[in-house]
């Protein structure tokens, strides 16, 4: 018994098979045969300038609405975009010069010898030579 119903169910899912494999061959030639025609060429290439054509309506119908209500359109937001990015790069470069020129000067100034104070001339005329001598500090005194 077991084994007549597997043989029932192996043949009505081979019957499956064939008849789905069928139906699958018979659509493949008819819509073959039909889009070989010259009539179904002329009809999606309306079909697709038709397209074309409303959408090219619906972004000049869009592009008016959105200047009347005082809005941008794609396009001015991405031309603002561009003019954004041509601003940005500028000034990066502006920053990058800057940066150079910093550390240019940043050079020049560490180079230079560092200014002491002058030395001092004027003495207290009360003083004697030893005094004023012991008065100059021990670095200066070489």
């Amino acid at each position: 018994m077991a084994e007549e119903s597997e043989s029932k169910a192996q043949d009505i899912s081979e019957i499956w098979r064939e008849w789905l494999t069928q139906s699958e061959r018979q659509f493949n030639a008819f819509f073959n045969e039909a889009m070989d025609t010259e009539t179904f060429a002329r009809s999606v290439g309306g079909y697709m300038e038709m397209t074309a054509a409303f959408q090219r309506m619906v972004t000049e119908g869009m592009q008016r609405y959105l200047a009347f209500v005082n809005m941008p359109s794609r396009t001015d937001v991405m031309d603002l975009g561009e003019t954004l990015r041509s601003i940005e790069a500028r000034l990066a470069r502006i920053e990058e010069m800057l940066q150079i020129a910093a550390e240019a000067v940043d050079m020049v100034e560490r180079s230079a010898a560092p200014m002491s104070e002058p030395f001092r001339t004027r003495r207290h005329p009360g003083l004697a030579f030893e005094e004023r001598v012991e008065a100059v500090p021990e670095e200066l005194r070489r």
